[in-house]
């Protein structure tokens, strides 16, 4: 009569047990799916996209200032395991600013600015915002270091491809890269695409710590596509904490 009594007890307590590993088990596979969802494909030229519209000679004159147009994107793409389960991550903004001047067939010098909390990507905008430590580096700037023959920009539907230099500055850390830049040319527009590889440890990026971001597999990718127009351009401006957009010194 009195062993009962304590019997139900246990029973109950492996009832409760049981109850919240489900929930945990539930919650924790919720989390997983959101953080394994598929990520946009890699940025393309529009010859390859079909968005492009307009056809300019290769002849075309191409002496003068550039700058970053509304189709401009720029962002990061990396690969991450999490519970054994590998996927693709990737951050992207229209927030580009910038421009670079050719002269004699020759990029002479190029500029370009990224909002970092303008990024968007299946992360919380907290987890991205402390794996990039916007709050301290609300900018990445992109800046060539040595000039680039280009010659004549070739026709519509041409890709030539041309061995670049710069200065990435992410993070508040500066470095060096070399990567190859794709042109295109479409309509009164010249777009352009790269892959830049940063490995975090370069750019003092560190994931540990920072929610579902232990497993990122480096080197990142910084992904880069200029649509550069003659015309205004984009403006420069910051996004504050709070979210709003202030315009940039």
């Amino acid at each position: 009569m009195i062993a009962r009594p304590k019997r139900r007890h246990r029973w109950i307590r492996v009832t409760i047990g049981v109850c919240l590993a489900l929930v945990i088990l539930l919650a924790g596979g919720l989390s997983l799916a959101a953080h394994l969802t598929t990520a946009p494909g890699p940025l393309a030229l529009p010859s390859v996209t079909g968005t492009g519209s307009g056809v300019a000679s290769g002849q075309a004159a191409v002496d003068g200032t550039w700058t970053a147009g509304p189709a401009s994107i720029i962002g990061w793409r990396a690969q991450q395991e999490l519970l054994g389960q590998q996927s693709t991550l990737a951050g992207r903004t229209g927030k580009v600013w910038g421009s670079l001047t050719i002269s004699g067939g020759s990029v002479s010098q190029g500029s370009f600015t990224v909002d970092m909390a303008a990024l968007t990507s299946s992360l919380s905008k907290t987890t991205q915002s402390t794996a990039f430590d916007v709050k301290a580096d609300p900018v990445a700037t992109l800046v060539l270091t040595s000039p680039i023959a280009v010659g004549t920009v070739p026709a519509g539907g041409t890709v030539e491809r041309f061995a670049a230099t710069a200065t990435l500055t992410l993070h508040g850390v500066s470095h060096e890269v070399r990567f190859t830049a794709s042109v295109e040319r479409v309509g009164s527009s010249i777009y352009v695409l790269a892959d830049i590889a940063f490995p975090f440890a370069d750019w003092n990026i560190s994931v540990q710590g920072v929610p579902w971001l232990a497993d990122l597999v480096s080197p990142g990718t910084i992904e880069v596509l200029l649509d550069l127009t003659q015309g205004a351009g984009n403006p420069a401006s910051v996004t504050s904490p709070a979210g709003s957009a202030n315009a940039a010194p």
